[in-house]
């Protein structure tokens, strides 16, 4: 949603293909319809200092247009009243059901659990594959955001 925003803003349409997000503009409007109905974004440390690795080798944007996008993701994490929160990898290790879903997808994709476990929220994702179904077993309201952009039409 991020890149989205940053594509719309300053008309960078090449960098949804560097990004493997060749998404149709119909569906990046529903992503964005999505992101405005948000009132309030929590994430936890670990997905931040992602967001740097996953722009170096999706985006691999360089000079002026890496100081954009970072200045526009701050001011749109800003808006939603974006809260960061430290889930540390030591408490998600003493607790079992935490210990073993480290092992499975990893501390990142955990701590999203674990956050959405204590803050009673849902956890929006497109990771089908391991992060959803792992909220699920854990008991997190987690949805899918990719078919809900996609019913925007």
């Amino acid at each position: 949603m991020l890149t989205v925003s940053y594509v719309r803003k300053y008309g960078r349409d090449p960098l949804l293909h560097k990004a493997h997000l060749g998404i149709e503009t119909d569906i990046q409007d529903g992503y964005l319809w999505l992101l405005s109905r948000i009132r309030a974004v929590f994430s936890t440390s670990h997905v931040v200092g992602e967001l740097q690795g996953l722009q170096n080798s999706r985006l691999r944007l360089r000079g002026p247009d890496l100081e954009n996008f970072w200045l526009h993701t701050v001011d749109l994490l800003m808006m939603k009243n974006f809260d960061e929160e430290l889930i540390r990898l030591l408490d998600m290790g003493q607790r079992v059901p935490s210990r073993i879903g480290i092992g499975r997808v990893g501390p990142t994709d955990m701590g999203l659990i674990e956050l959405a476990l204590r803050e009673g929220c849902v956890l929006f994702t497109d990771d089908e594959a391991t992060l959803a179904p792992l909220a699920l077993q854990h008991g997190v309201d987690c949805r899918l955001v990719r078919p809900m952009a996609e019913s925007f039409r």
